[in-house]
């Protein structure tokens, strides 16, 4: 029989269990409720972030539209623009990768074989004979159809003796990107971190003097510090902007020099390196939306400011 007494033992004992299972269920569901939460925030944040990210890349593609049409320079207003406030637009800088060295233009490819232009250039870069002549032989033998391999360079079976079957493909480069796959090449990676700053494959020809950055003139073409600055505010004209329509005009390399006041060896290295025609433009336009940013970069062999109806061809396209 169940005494009075039992009873209530039985109920307070029930109202002492109740009490943390109330509280529990409370703190679960308080947590569940503060996961959902960040979830939801963390699902809005993404989705407030992929509209300015298209809104940026939108801006970015209206800046290289812009830059395509060789009429317009550098310097030019209609490189920028924004909204009211400043929170979404575009920026576009612009340049010209003839200035550049093309390796399959010195590795015999598409000009005569002068890989020794290039041993001298990772020199000067640091690397010891040997280093260099290890990098300059292995680009000489990537780039090569023939079996046989150079004398400090490497061919199919060194690259399979590494785990790298298939290589080299006996083509020239199609990008800087693909001279660090060489055997042979790591040392210039080390020496030179910036290296593809002075690399090309959209130009064909020699370097270009008249858009070579400052130090492929040093560097590679072999000109004094003092000398490229005095050659680069020449050849920007009045204003001192590159690809403006009164940048310095010249006929020939032999009047190029003479106005660089190039020595007997200096003309000697500047006809093995260098050229004064040709342009390809590097467009690159960042698009902005509140905080994010979108950059686009562009190779594009364009026409002239003479003639700005000429065909435009896109060599090149990256985004980051």
């Amino acid at each position: 029989m169940i005494t009075r007494r039992m009873m209530i033992t039985r109920r307070k004992s029930g109202k002492g269990m109740a009490l943390p299972m109330v509280l529990w269920t409370i703190a679960l569901l308080g947590g569940i409720t503060i996961l959902l939460a960040g979830i939801i925030s963390g699902w809005t944040d993404e989705e407030t972030r992929a509209g300015k990210l298209l809104r940026a890349r939108a801006q970015a593609l209206s800046g290289v539209a812009v830059a395509m049409n060789p009429a317009v320079s550098p310097g030019d207003p209609l490189l920028k623009s924004s909204n009211a406030d400043g929170s979404e637009g575009y920026t576009v800088t612009l340049g010209d990768d003839s200035g550049l060295i093309n390796p399959n233009a010195f590795l015999g490819g598409e000009g005569p074989e002068r890989r020794d232009l290039l041993k001298r250039l990772f020199t000067i870069w640091g690397l010891k004979t040997e280093q260099a002549d290890s990098a300059a032989d292995g680009l000489y033998d990537w780039q090569n159809s023939s079996p046989f391999r150079s004398l400090h360079g490497a061919k199919a079976q060194d690259y399979e003796a590494v785990g790298r079957a298939g290589l080299p493909p006996g083509a020239p480069f199609t990008s800087p990107e693909e001279m660090t796959l060489v055997l042979g090449f790591d040392p210039v990676a080390e020496a030179k971190p910036n290296w593809q700053h002075f690399f090309t494959t959209s130009w064909q020809g020699k370097v270009n003097l008249l858009h070579a950055p400052k130090q492929v003139l040093i560097d590679f073409v072999g000109l004094t510090p003092s000398q490229s600055d005095a050659w680069i505010t020449l050849r920007n004209g009045k204003d001192g902007i590159e690809g403006t329509t009164d940048d310095l005009k010249v006929k020939d390399l032999d009047q190029a020099a003479s106005l660089i006041g190039a020595s007997g060896g200096q003309k000697t290295v500047l006809k093995a390196t260098s050229d004064v025609t040709g342009s390809v433009r590097r467009i690159e336009s960042t698009g902005f939306c509140n905080g994010v940013k979108r950059v686009i970069t562009v190779i594009a062999a364009t026409g002239t400011q003479e003639n700005p109806q000429s065909a435009v061809s896109v060599l090149g396209w990256s985004e980051r």
